[in-house]
């Protein structure tokens, strides 16, 4: 067991394969502050985001896996700014210091840190507060990433105009449908290889940076999907000052999930569920053809789910007829029985 904060930076955190050296950053862990280097002509993106046990992760849940999640959520910021990433820190108030767990959970930031040139510069970390009722504190990871875009090219909530077809990447729902799996034991009979996707859906979803790159010039406004589809592209419409008609029979779902999941139940998964990390961008008509271009050059599956209308109303089609859907994502402060 490591014997304080400083020998379990050194020996889990402050390692060449994690916090590797990148031109972008001219000073990094060992200091008060790390310092930063961006390119010419370009702007900082900052986010900061929080996970907290038993709320973000399950406490039981696999290291690796939550290292490489830990990340990954966080970078999708980035992804849905269109900014390259730059470098990330870290804070943690851990329950204990159990070597083998911080070898793990290190080993999976580590992964996705050399896959995105994005080194660990730097951060904090604490033990969790005293034993209450017999338990110490929840382990609570917080993650602040920089990226750069260049100057006045950064993709906003704010400029979705009427007419802009709205695209999604990936498939949505995938991630909500493997968190029931491994919270409640979901779905049973259902094959093995289609459980462990969904399940790799939320332990690890995909990076869509590249795709937010490819964005840049190209979509008018754009978000990334954490607490669903239906309160994220609310957002996006409300920063925007426009309304949107999308078509539920477009929404991009795998086979995974249709295997899983009766219809109804699919719907409010892909719609509310949230935890997908996808991008949900819009688009003029013009641009539409290139940005499918550019994305299918990366790989990254991409659909038109419907289209920005005027006033405010977010409405859901289904064979030319608006459905009466009651949706809501993810809220942290609503409480079981609160009306939406």
């Amino acid at each position: 067991m490591a014997s304080d904060e400083f020998d379990i930076i050194r020996r889990h955190f402050n390692r060449p394969e994690l916090a590797f050296a990148v031109p972008s950053v001219s000073l990094a862990i060992g200091d008060d502050c790390a310092l930063l280097q961006p390119s010419p002509g370009c702007e900082l993106a900052v986010s900061t985001d929080m996970l907290v046990e038993g709320v973000h992760f399950l406490p039981d849940c696999d290291p690796f896996q939550l290292g490489q999640r830990t990340l990954l959520v966080n970078l999708s910021d980035l992804a849905a700014m269109g900014a390259r990433p730059l470098c990330f820190t870290l804070a943690l108030s851990l329950p204990g210091s159990d070597a083998a767990w911080l070898t793990r959970f290190t080993a999976g930031l580590a992964r996705v840190a050399g896959e995105h040139h994005c080194p660990l510069v730097g951060g904090d970390l604490t033990a969790s507060a005293p034993p209450l009722a017999g338990r110490s504190g929840p382990l609570c990871l917080c993650v602040q990433v920089h990226g750069e875009v260049p100057a006045g090219t950064a993709l906003r909530r704010s400029g979705a105009r009427v007419g802009d077809a709205i695209c999604v990447t990936g498939t949505l729902g995938d991630a909500a449908a493997g968190l029931r799996i491994l919270r409640d034991g979901a779905w049973p009979t259902l094959p093995t290889p289609l459980r462990e996707s969904l399940q790799q859906a939320f332990h690890a979803p995909q990076s869509r940076v590249a795709a937010g790159m490819a964005l840049r010039g190209l979509a008018s406004a754009a978000m990334d999907l954490s607490d669903g589809l239906a309160s994220d592209l609310g957002h996006i419409l409300q920063a925007s000052g426009v309304g949107a008609r999308v078509d539920v029979d477009a929404l991009p779902l795998s086979e995974a999930l249709c295997a899983a999941v009766a219809p109804q139940e699919r719907l409010a998964l892909a719609l509310g569920g949230g935890d997908d990390y996808e991008l949900c961008f819009t688009v003029a008509p013009q641009h539409l053809s290139v940005v499918q271009e550019r994305l299918a050059a990366l790989g990254t599956r991409v659909c038109q789910i419907g289209q920005i209308t005027p006033g405010s109303t977010l409405q859901w089609w289904r064979e030319g007829r608006e459905l009466a859907l009651k949706l809501r994502g993810y809220n942290h402060f609503h409480r079981e029985g609160e009306s939406a």
